[in-house]
């Protein structure tokens, strides 16, 4: 998959900014606040339809502006040409349209225009709450199985209608038996779903990531673990851990149970990446997890990800640069960001520097 064009108008501190890479992989330079990392945003806005930095529209809109603009030109492994775009503002729903055609829903949008990025937040995301890391695995599990979000969905939508019932009943308003038992069929049947999916993935993730990180440093020895408190259990046994659960979900006010309380477990150097792994390292994982992601992506899909990497030298030891982007096979486009030229760059990439002709640029 190849990004062709990406076209921003009033998207953040860009009032009209147009980056035509064609089929080529690209470093993109400038200072910081020139709005690099926006690009970046508005790349993955066309490729999951939310921003990774879980901004609302409000904030995408560049001050003074009534809306703002996205539009990208992507080409497949068979050379077929689809235009997506998005449109925003502070007083009005997005707007999603493949090739001129509105979409009547996101979901619609997940599995047409597939990115892996790696951002700042990334790190944050790896070193922060459980929450943070599942996360990142729904949002691949959206890009590499579109029916995944069905069940998520479904399963919020219950695990909702459960804590409600929790909540009333702890200011004295009872539920029926029916009721506790619809909602906790759902969240069993979809909670396996979830459980298993997520299982899958992170052992073939944490496969590739010990074959890249081989090929970086052999000492590195990353580890990724999917850690659910209810294990392999089936959906009516699930059924049943919910019903044993309503005395001390009572106690607590919410549900305990579930893949919206499972955990990550990320290592590098045999450190829990939370429990003391330098800034480096945490840096050094993240990114060789979304290289592995990557990798995933081409070997499931036959048509691989654009891969985007915001600035990934900062904080990192120089003499993993090189090696991490030689980790980007020739058929991926590869896309970075930086403020300077890289201390090691592969000949194939094409310098465009904010304000050259091959980025026209109109900052605010």
């Amino acid at each position: 998959m190849r990004l062709r064009s990406v076209e921003l108008r009033d998207f953040r501190n860009h009032r009209e900014i147009r980056l035509d890479p064609g089929s080529e992989s690209a470093l993109l330079l400038g200072e910081n606040g020139a709005g690099k990392t926006n690009l970046i945003e508005a790349i993955v806005l066309l490729s999951i339809g939310r921003s990774f930095r879980g901004a609302r529209d409000s904030a995408l809109t560049r001050r003074g502006a009534k809306a703002f603009e996205v539009r990208g030109l992507v080409e497949d492994r068979i050379g077929a040409m689809t235009e997506i775009s998005v449109r925003g503002g502070p007083d009005g729903a997005r707007e999603f349209t493949v090739d001129g055609e509105a979409l009547p829903r996101l979901t619609e949008l997940l599995g047409r225009f597939h990115t892996v990025h790696f951002s700042v937040e990334d790190v944050a995301s790896m070193n922060g709450v459980p929450a943070s890391r599942r996360r990142f695995l729904d949002a691949a599990l959206c890009q590499l199985e579109p029916a995944y979000i069905g069940s998520l969905r479904e399963y919020v939508a219950a695990l909702r209608q459960r804590n409600r019932i929790l909540f009333l009943e702890r200011r004295g308003v009872p539920a029926e038996e029916a009721e506790w038992a619809a909602w906790e069929a759902i969240l069993a049947r979809d909670g396996a779903e979830i459980d298993r999916r997520r299982r899958a993935v992170c052992v073939e993730l944490e496969a590739a990531l010990r074959t890249l990180s081989d090929e970086v440093d052999p000492g590195l020895r990353p580890g990724l673990e999917y850690c659910d408190g209810a294990g392999a259990a089936g959906v009516d046994e699930r059924r049943a851990l919910l019903a044993e659960g309503r005395a001390p979900d009572r106690r607590m006010g919410w549900t305990m149970l579930g893949p919206h309380r499972a955990r990550l477990r990320c290592t590098i150097g045999g450190e829990e990446l939370s429990d003391g792994a330098s800034r480096g390292y945490a840096r050094l994982y993240s990114i060789l997890l979304r290289l592995a992601l990557a990798r995933i992506f081409e070997e499931r899909r036959s048509d691989p990800p654009v891969v985007l990497l915001d600035d990934p030298e900062s904080e990192l030891d120089p003499r993993w640069i090189g090696r991490l982007l030689r980790l980007v096979p020739r058929s991926h486009q590869l896309i970075v960001t930086a403020c300077r030229d890289l201390s090691e760059m592969p000949k194939r990439f094409r310098r465009v520097a904010i304000g050259s002709p091959a980025l026209e640029v109109t900052a605010a």
